[in-house]
């Protein structure tokens, strides 16, 4: 089969949910561009996005548009392989003259392409119902080179967490699980990179509450944008390689298994193991948890109860996920230091 006759199979397999997210982006600008005539009564100049020497300030419009964004790109890259999966489509797809690259391929062409489509017509609606709107005599105060590395960092953003999520969908086979485990590791992102930065202030000698390496980070100007696409890129790249070896090598007689590469279900379980234990023993996070426990926020939390924190974390994740990953039926030897059969 020709790339042309795979994409089309695949956008008619996939062309309701596509149209339903770029649907919801397109009225997502023209809303958010509402919401900021209304609240600020057309005083663009005063009140849309304001860049300043501390970075960029999201006004109402700009966080409507993320946080809805970031959902439908949560939602795509998680169906992008975990649907075929779940409906046992992977059974016709693999039985088609076209090769394993090829369906990798083109899917992510048709969902990159969707995303990236639909969120610059997000922000061209945004950013020309906010022209038809405003009068002509009030300025259109809006820094076009800010706001363009502003939205190009917040493209690779997006880009990078599609990445992910698609993961997280095409390793993990059962559908409940997975929408689970995506729930929560994708929040705790930040919390796993806080959790890391303070580990390595500790390592050098330095109080991580006194530190903060990306306060300065400025999305509008070059060295920010530089440093989010760089990041991005990074994970896409990788994410890239592993997701496509796996996609060549995913066996149909592993569906329906939480993990549908068994050979690599002990890699899985140490790394969420130490994904969460920093996500929550190093982090604000577990300074909160530290916080209402002893029932007075300190502000800072002492290396030694971090420590434990972790421990503890990394102890409950390691009981229940070799459950999960190896004898489901043994959940009652879930927390005993024991081989399960």
């Amino acid at each position: 089969m020709s790339n042309h006759e795979v994409r089309r199979l695949l956008w008619h397999r996939y062309r309701g949910i596509l149209w339903t997210a770029i649907a919801v982006l397109l009225i997502t600008g023209f809303k958010a561009a509402s919401e900021v005539m209304a609240a600020n009564d057309v005083a663009i100049k005063a009140t849309t996005r304001a860049f300043t020497s501390g970075g960029y300030t999201a006004n109402i419009g700009g966080t409507t548009m993320l946080i809805v964004n970031f959902i439908v790109v949560l939602i795509l890259g998680w169906l992008t392989f975990m649907w075929d999966n779940y409906t046992n489509f992977n059974h016709y797809l693999f039985s088609l003259r076209a090769t394993r690259q090829q369906l990798f391929t083109q899917k992510l062409v048709i969902f990159g392409c969707t995303i990236i489509g639909s969120f610059v017509a997000m922000h061209v609606i945004f950013l020309g119902t906010l022209r038809l709107l405003i009068h002509h005599s009030v300025s259109f105060n809006l820094s076009w080179g800010p706001e363009l590395r502003y939205t190009l960092s917040q493209l690779m953003f997006l880009l990078a967490l599609y990445a992910i999520v698609a993961t997280i969908g095409l390793w993990l086979g059962q559908a409940v699980a997975s929408a689970l485990f995506t729930i929560i590791a994708i929040p705790s992102l930040i919390f796993a990179l806080e959790g890391a930065f303070n580990l390595f202030s500790y390592a050098i000698g330095v109080n991580p509450y006194n530190t903060s390496y990306l306060a300065s980070l400025d999305q509008s100007t070059w060295a920010g944008l530089g440093w989010f696409s760089g990041v991005s890129l990074l994970i896409i790249g990788f994410l890239w390689v592993m997701d496509n070896w796996a996609f060549k090598h995913l066996s149909l007689e592993n569906a329906g298994n939480f993990m549908l590469f068994p050979r690599f279900r002990t890699a899985f379980l140490w790394l969420t193991v130490v994904y969460l234990a920093v996500a929550v023993g190093f982090s604000s996070f577990g300074r909160t948890v530290y916080a209402v426990v002893i029932d007075n926020y300190a502000g800072e939390m002492p290396f030694s109860i971090s420590l434990a924190l972790a421990v503890i974390i990394g102890y409950l994740t390691w009981s229940v996920g070799r459950v999960i990953l190896y004898r489901p039926d043994h959940a009652v030897d879930a927390f005993k230091f024991k081989k399960l059969a």
